[in-house]
């Protein structure tokens, strides 16, 4: 059986309960990942100049890594905590930048999993909804998702229920084909 390639986007800005989460499901697979808040990514000018022209985005910075890595991927986990119910600007800014994958459709049928973690239950649907809107944007498929509630940084430490869940969920991604 040859090895999936994961790819990990995590938008965390803090080492908390997204980056306590990944490490659960993460545990035996072998995986890339890109913590968003060490990348320099400029904001998306919102001109559609290049992307329907040539399906590339004409901005350098380190995007250019990411959209490489993207496309290389069999599975990528979207992990963000949620912000005013939806994902933290370092998400919707990197989503943003993925624009040329609406035009140029290189990310069709990638698999996703989507990851979140916030206060309430009802606003962190929010930011799992933000991401599968992202994911229809650029013709991919969501094979799962996944929500915690924890307010305060060490919240699911001691959450046995969560962790086991979070255990289930890594043999499950590596087992789904």
């Amino acid at each position: 059986m040859m090895e999936k390639k994961v790819l990990v986007i995590n938008s965390s800005p803090r080492v908390g309960n997204i980056v306590f989460m990944l490490d659960y499901i993460l545990n035996d697979i072998e995986t890339d990942v890109i913590n968003l808040k060490d990348k320099n990514i400029k904001f998306c000018d919102g001109g559609d100049n290049c992307c329907p022209k040539t399906g590339k985005c004409m901005i350098k910075d380190d995007m250019l890594e990411i959209y490489n890595k993207l496309e290389e991927a069999d599975l990528i986990i979207l992990a963000s905590p949620c912000y005013f119910s939806n994902v933290n600007a370092i998400m919707k800014n990197f989503m943003d930048r993925c624009n040329p994958y609406y035009f140029n459709k290189l990310l069709k049928d990638k698999k996703f999993f989507l990851l979140s973690v916030g206060g309430q239950k009802e606003s962190t649907k929010g930011a799992i909804d933000a991401m599968k809107k992202f994911v229809k944007c650029v013709h991919a498929e969501i094979i799962g998702e996944y929500l915690a509630v924890a307010d305060k940084k060490r919240d699911l430490e001691s959450n046995a229920k969560v962790i086991k869940e979070l255990e289930d969920i890594g043999d499950k991604l590596i087992k789904n084909d």
